[in-house]
C-alpha cells in the first residue's frame, strides 16, 4: 500500500512546523524553482503504516497552483493550520477560498492552532462554520497535540482506501426534525473525508416523500434512522427501514431511548443521540458509518 502524503500549509507564524516535529521521522528539505522550501517527512506509526508530511507555504500553494498542481491532487488530504484569531482567519480563508477554485483536493482538514490563547483565539465551532470543513481544536506546543495528530492521521488512513464517496440515507420523523437537528448532523457529517452525501428528505421537498424514498435508498451505502415514539408510528419512516432491511442495506439506529428503535432493528449497532453534545454524537455515527463498511 502507497504511504498516506499529507500536504500540511498555513500562513507564517501559524505553527506548521510547531505541528510537523510532534511526529519526528526522517526529513528532507527542498526546494522549489522560485527557491520556497518544502519540508518532507516521512514517519511510521505503529498499525498504520507509512506516511509522509510535507510542509509548504499556502501563500505559495495559491500564488503557484499550477506548479503544484501534481502535489496537491496527489495528497490524501490538505491540513491547513491557522493561529484561530481574526485577522489570520480571514486571510487565511480567503486563500483557502481561491485554492479550491483552482485545483480538486480530495479533502481538506482545518487545524485551529492556538486554542489556549482564549483572549485571541475563535472557538473552533465558529472556525468549522467559517470554512465548511472538519476543524480540530489544539494547541501544537501541549503534550496531547501528539495524540491529536496520530487520530486525525488515523482517521485519513481509514478513509483513502474507500475509492468512492458514501452515500448515506436518514430516516425520521419529520415532526422530529428539529429535536435531532437532523439538517445540522446530516451537513456536518458531509464534512467528513469520504462522505459524498447525506439523502435526507427536508433538502429535497419538492420530490414526493415516496419518490424520494424510491430513488434513494437502493442507491445509499448506508441507512440512518433517527428512532423516536413518532418515527416509531411512521407510516414513511416504516417503509424506509423495512425497504432498508430486505435489500440488506447497512443500518445505524440513532436514538435517545433505547425503546424506541423497531424491534427488527434492535439487534443493530446503533448510536445515543446527546441533545447536549451533538458534535460527539456526529463523530460516534461517522465511527460507526466507518465500521459497518468495513473501513476500520
Amino acid at each position: 500500500m502507497d504511504p498516506l502524503r499529507i500536504l500540511l500549509t498555513g500562513e507564517k507564524g501559524v505553527g506548521k512546523t510547531t505541528i510537523m516535529n510532534l511526529l519526528p521521522g526522517d526529513t528532507i528539505l527542498k526546494l522549489d524553482d522560485d527557491l520556497n522550501e518544502i519540508v518532507q517527512t516521512s514517519i511510521e506509526l505503529e498499525g498504520l503504516g507509512k506516511a509522509i508530511l510535507i510542509e509548504i507555504s499556502l501563500e505559495e500553494l495559491v500564488n503557484n497552483s499550477k506548479g503544484y498542481k501534481s502535489l496537491l491532487e496527489n495528497s490524501d488530504t490538505v491540513i491547513i493550520v491557522t493561529n484561530s484569531a481574526t485577522t489570520n482567519l480571514q486571510s487565511t480563508h480567503k486563500l483557502y477560498s481561491e485554492l479550491k477554485q483552482k485545483v480538486k483536493i480530495s479533502s481538506f482538514y482545518i487545524f485551529a492552532n492556538f486554542q489556549d490563547k482564549e483572549q485571541t483565539a475563535i472557538e473552533k465551532e465558529k472556525i468549522e462554520e467559517m470554512f465548511g470543513e472538519k476543524t480540530i481544536a489544539l494547541s501544537a506546543v501541549k503534550t496531547e497535540s501528539k495524540e491529536i495528530m496520530i487520530g486525525v492521521i488515523e482517521e485519513i488512513s481509514k478513509t483513502v482506501g474507500l475509492g468512492k464517496n458514501i452515500l448515506a440515507f436518514v430516516s425520521y420523523a419529520t415532526a422530529d426534525s428539529d429535536f435531532f437537528e437532523i439538517s445540522k448532523i446530516s451537513e456536518k457529517l458531509k464534512k467528513y473525508p469520504r462522505i459524498g452525501d447525506i439523502l435526507y428528505w427536508e433538502e429535497a421537498l419538492k420530490d414526493d416523500i415516496y419518490d424520494f424514498m424510491n430513488n434513494n435508498i437502493e442507491n445509499c451505502d448506508i441507512f440512518l434512522i433517527f428512532c423516536s415514539k413518532t418515527s416509531k408510528n411512521s407510516e414513511p419512516v416504516q417503509m424506509e427501514w423495512k425497504t432498508a432491511l430486505k435489500i440488506k442495506k447497512p443500518i445505524i439506529p440513532i436514538f435517545q431511548i433505547e425503546n424506541t428503535i423497531p424491534p427488527l432493528l434492535s439487534t443493530k449497532l446503533g448510536v445515543q443521540f446527546k441533545k447536549e453534545d451533538i458534535d460527539d454524537t456526529i463523530d460516534q455515527i461517522y465511527k460507526l458509518i466507518l465500521k459497518k463498511l468495513d473501513l476500520t
